[in-house]
């Protein structure tokens, strides 16, 4: 999208009486970080067995992967309006 295209739908969206409100800045954490959350949050998650590649983790009985976990806990952190997640020191 070009922008001229995203200023108008800007402009239309204020038009209209809405408003824009500025996104949490994220919050540096680490993977124990994000495992206690969704655990504090009743979901059922932890570390699966090590295999070949990536570390995968369990969550709710799927086996993901971090980036995958992340993605979710910032799901859930956004329904309840708290700073997303940004991993730092993961390899």
């Amino acid at each position: 999208m070009r922008r001229e295209e995203q200023a108008e739908l800007v402009a239309g969206h204020l038009a209209r009486g809405g408003n824009i409100e500025s996104l949490p800045i994220s919050e540096p954490t680490g993977v124990t970080e994000v495992l206690d959350y969704l655990r504090d949050c009743n979901f059922d998650v932890y570390p699966a067995p090590r295999g070949e590649g990536q570390p995968k983790y369990v969550f709710q009985g799927q086996v993901v992967t971090l980036d995958k976990l992340v993605s979710m806990a910032n799901d859930h952190r956004s329904r309840l309006q708290l700073p997303p997640f940004q991993l730092v020191g993961v390899n």
